[in-house]
Formats: structure tokens, sequence, C-alpha cells
């Protein structure tokens, strides 16, 4: 195995600029193009706090299960009214999950817009109230426990994920570190041609 100084790697980088070159576009193109079919979404989160007389009384994991539940989904789904979202489309957007070690829900939204996502984390965390009332309405029994928004969905103001210039750059990155092997292989002297 060859051992490359410094010096001699820049001189061979040097003699074959157009690798380098070819390199740098297509990695460019490449970043450019995965910013293009790569979406960009926006994701905005609601919080719910649940709450109880006794703190022991309240399942957090049973309060998330119901938040994530189709019911729930399909209360938002109504209440959305958006022709083109499906249920199933609603469930792959929406996430609820727990704070740890404490009686808070967040209720999370991913969508193409700012406006949508923000609409979607106040639907889905209202369904959920709605839903959780119905449930304990249909017991008969005094409830253990509130939920409320305690936080609506705000509406975000930037994109989730990188943005069109990191994933640009990236992709130039990644073009020259590919180009970089090829442009560094020896080049074979005149002496050596003509033998």
């Amino acid at each position: 195995m060859e051992t490359l100084t410094l010096t001699e790697l820049s001189r061979r980088t040097a003699r074959h600029w157009r690798t380098l070159l070819v390199g740098a576009c297509v990695g460019l193109a490449a970043g450019v193009a995965m910013h293009v079919v790569i979406p960009t979404r926006f994701e905005a989160v609601a919080v719910v706090r649940v709450d109880a007389a006794d703190p022991a009384l309240v399942d957090m994991a049973a309060e998330e299960a119901l938040a994530s539940s189709r019911r729930v989904s399909a209360e938002a789904l109504d209440a959305l009214g958006e022709p083109q979202l499906s249920i199933d489309g609603l469930e792959q957007a929406a996430t609820t999950r727990s704070v740890d070690n404490s009686r808070v829900l967040h209720v999370t939204y991913r969508a193409s817009t700012p406006q949508t996502a923000a609409r979607g984390a106040d639907a889905v965390s209202n369904a959920y109230l709605a839903v959780r009332s119905v449930d304990v309405a249909g017991t008969g029994h005094r409830p253990t426990s509130t939920a409320e928004v305690v936080d609506p969905a705000r509406t975000p103001t930037a994109p989730v994920g990188p943005g069109g210039a990191a994933t640009t750059l990236a992709g130039l990155v990644l073009g020259l570190l590919l180009a970089v092997p090829p442009a560094a292989r020896p080049t074979r002297s005149p002496a050596a041609r003509a033998s």
C-alpha cells in the first residue's frame, strides 16, 4: 500500500482537478435533488395536562393510548374536514407521547404547511378531550381526573429537518469526498510510458 505525503496528495489532486470538479457538481446536483424530492414538513405541538386530586389515579400510559386511538383520529378527521386526508394519513401525521414523570401529553402533528400543522395538533388534542368526556359520561360515575389543553399549538415558523442550504452543502461535500480517491491516483510518468 502506497504512503502519500500531504504535498504529494495535493499535487495529484491538482493534476486531476477536473475529476474533483465533476464530483463537486454531481454532489451539488444530488443535494439539490434531495431537497426537491424530500417534502418540507412543519411540526406543531399542543400540550394537554391531565389532572386529578390524587395524582396516583392518573394512568398516563392509558391516556396516551386513548389520545393515539382510532376513535380520536376519526373525531379529529371530522373536525379538520379535509377531504383529501384519510384516517391513515392523519395517524401517520399525528403522534402523542406523555412527558416522563408528569401528567402532560404532547400532541404533535406534521404537515406540509405551518397552518395545517397547527390545526392538526389542535384537532387531535380537542378530539382526545371529546372522546375522553364521552367515555367518562358513559360510566355514570364522577370523573377521577380532568384534562385540558394548556398550550394550544402554535404555528411553526420553520420546517423540521435540514433546510435547502444544509442538504446542498452535504451533497457537495459528499461529491468531493467521493472524487478525491480517483483524483489521487498515481499518474504514470513519461519515462514509465516510454519503457
